[in-house]
């Protein structure tokens, strides 16, 4: 599991920093990422997690990044941050 640090205060998973969901997708072409799991506060989260989890499981369609893992991120941590609009992952680094 993957140590994830979230800045993207404007979404309604986000709690103190942390994620409160199990896992997140990073979808990702080229040098993009985006968090595919934003959703914007004021959108109902039912997802029923409501504790942050700083710990969780990164699926990720960032074939051009370096912890990319068959599908999987393996950066020991991430962060997601708010970039253009959207929910980035500005752990990519290109390979």
């Amino acid at each position: 599991m993957t140590d994830l640090k979230c800045s993207v205060y404007n979404c309604a998973h986000q709690k103190s920093g942390c994620c409160c969901k199990p896992n997140i997708m990073v979808k990702g072409q080229g040098d993009t990422t985006e968090c595919s799991s934003f959703a914007p506060k004021g959108v109902e989260n039912n997802t029923g997690y409501t504790t942050p989890n700083d710990k969780l499981e990164i699926s990720c369609s960032a074939v051009e990044c370096i912890y990319n893992d068959d599908a999987r991120c393996k950066a020991d941590r991430v962060s997601i941050n708010t970039m253009g609009g959207s929910a980035s992952c500005s752990t990519f680094v290109k390979k």
